[in-house]
């Protein structure tokens, strides 16, 4: 069963490489626009790691992060790893994101295999290493 990716973009050509690539790698890739649809997704989907821009209309890509992971933890459900992705330096921004530990920030433009080395690296980790 491949791995369930959430990916929360408002920019549809980041959009369509993104999916095409991580189609391509094996894995579901689910697309939100907007914050407020990613969490609706969240309610009705189990996801195995959140890739999600920063700066969106709406609520930004921290803000739908940290609802998704707040909407989560009633839940009991293990917390889902999430790589934030900006082309925005916003010092602030970082600190609310570093808050929620993410797996990775990426300023764009990034370089993409190792883009795709950290999404790998953080959906199967190998043998003998444990995940929480």
């Amino acid at each position: 069963m491949p791995k369930k990716i959430l990916l929360i973009d408002d920019e549809e050509l980041i959009i369509r490489t993104l999916v095409r690539a991580l189609e391509k790698e094996g894995y579901e890739v689910l697309v939100a626009k907007r914050g407020e649809d990613a969490l609706v997704m969240a309610e009705e989907e189990v996801f195995d790691l959140i890739i999600s821009d920063i700066r969106m209309p709406g609520p930004d890509g921290v803000q739908t992060v940290k609802g998704i992971l707040a909407r989560l933890a009633g839940t009991g459900s293990a917390k889902i790893p999430a790589i934030f992705m900006t082309g925005y330096a916003d010092p602030a921004v970082e600190e609310k994101a570093a808050e929620l530990k993410p797996t990775a920030y990426f300023y764009n433009p990034f370089e993409f295999p190792e883009f795709l080395a950290h999404v790998k690296k953080t959906l199967d980790p190998g043998p003998g290493v444990r995940t929480k």
